[in-house]
């Protein structure tokens, strides 16, 4: 999802048709282009199985053509603007208090990022919850599951350590990938871009 807060973007699908718009909604999985144009705002990575990525999605009339992205961002805007306002804030600022389970898990796996694999069993003995207790509390509060939410610490990590200079090698490692290779590899795939595309981008993680 991209939002222009000033000035438009362009957004292009596979079959190379282009859309300037100030609001898309691109559904996962589908490939497009992505050019700022000389503007400026957010993009917003949702998790598609979350509340939010539900949502999003039951906005999309067509998701393969570039069109329908483009009407749902206008869609978006237009009855939906509480989610560039106030849905789409920093894990901190929720309006419900964390689970003690989840902000302890959090706090924990700060201090774990260079530990492969992280796995969810340790981590909820570590906090004294259930797998499948810790789990849900995830989805709950943070809108996102556990593995996708330490993939997306472990990719700002790295891309904060490219952008201090660190090595691909260096950054793969401080943010426990295997090496640059999945490290890359990983970033392709969440982003579509390496992660020397990214390292200058001022990243959060945001709940639905």
């Amino acid at each position: 999802m991209a939002v222009a807060h000033q000035g438009t973007f362009v957004i292009e699908d596979l079959q190379g048709r282009q859309r300037r718009t100030n609001a898309a909604i691109v559904p996962a999985d589908q490939s497009h282009a992505f050019s700022a144009a000389g503007g400026w705002g957010v993009v917003a990575h949702v998790e598609p199985e979350s509340s939010l990525g539900a949502e999003l999605i039951e906005l999309v009339d067509d998701p393969s053509h570039a069109r329908a992205w483009d009407h749902a961002g206008q869609t978006l805007i237009k009855g939906h603007s509480a989610y560039v306002e106030g849905r789409l804030r920093s894990p901190g600022n929720t309006s419900h208090p964390l689970h003690p389970g989840v902000a302890a898990a959090r706090s924990h796996l700060q201090t774990e990022l260079d530990s492969r694999p992280i796995r969810l069993r340790d981590l909820a003995a570590t906090v004294h919850l259930s797998e499948s207790r810790l789990s849900h509390l995830f989805a709950q509060d943070l809108g996102i599951t556990f593995r996708a939410y330490v993939r997306w610490l472990r990719l700002l990590r790295a891309t904060a350590a490219v952008a201090q200079g660190r090595t691909l090698t260096d950054a793969a490692h401080l943010a426990g990938f295997t090496d640059s290779s999945h490290l890359t590899r990983t970033c392709r795939r969440t982003f579509g871009g390496p992660p020397t595309a990214f390292s200058t981008i001022r990243w959060e993680i945001l709940p639905t």
